[in-house]
């Protein structure tokens, strides 16, 4: 994972400090992958009134946290708060590891896989015909592995009208009028969704 931050690099975009006889900042915003991160530290008088966060900016606009550092692990060890403090100096190393570790959660690959809008509809579409309209269902791990082990995996295939059809194997033994003789063949069952 560190070896894809070294890969990536980020560009300034901004920096800001301010000391005042009860406070000092510094904050940082710089470009990561495309995305904007800002990694903001207070040190105050007292240290319930300081933090330290790092954020990334949504597409709507809004800064969501992605990384942030406990008062009590640096509030000690920074100068006390003067007019007279270089804030970039006093909290620019913490400053940097707050936006490293925003970068490492941003360089991170995605521990889920999106689906399609057409897929999400057709598994809703298939959840509430069984469950109810009003219904609400769990699917556990234990669910999952008896599917597995009843059927075999589910394909889902989406088409380019928007329909979606799923099918997963299903087997059917057939017994002959020999004894001990059994032929085991392979069907599929198949929905399709097809969008309004």
């Amino acid at each position: 994972m560190k070896e894809n931050m070294m890969n990536a690099s980020m560009t300034e975009r901004d920096e800001a400090t301010g000391a005042t006889a009860t406070s000092y900042h510094h904050t940082r915003v710089v470009e990561f992958v495309g995305r904007t991160l800002r990694a903001r530290v207070e040190r105050d008088c007292y240290i319930n009134q300081s933090f330290a966060v790092a954020e990334v900016l949504s597409d709507q606009m809004t800064w969501t946290s992605l990384a942030a550092d406990a008062p009590s692990n640096w509030w000690h060890g920074t100068p006390r708060p003067s007019a007279d403090v270089h804030a970039a100096s006093a909290l620019g190393p913490l400053t940097e590891r707050l936006l490293s570790r925003a970068a490492e959660v941003l360089a991170a690959p995605p521990t889920t896989q999106t689906i399609s809008p057409h897929v999400h509809g057709a598994i809703s579409a298939l959840l509430a015909t069984t469950y109810g309209f009003d219904g609400e269902k769990c699917i556990d791990p234990d669910d999952i592995m008896w599917a597995y082990r009843h059927g075999g995996a589910l394909r889902i295939l989406e088409h380019p009208d928007g329909s979606v059809t799923s099918t997963r194997p299903t087997e059917t033994t057939v017994r002959s009028s020999a004894p001990l003789a059994s032929t085991t063949a392979t069907a599929s069952a198949v929905f399709r969704i097809r969008p309004m």
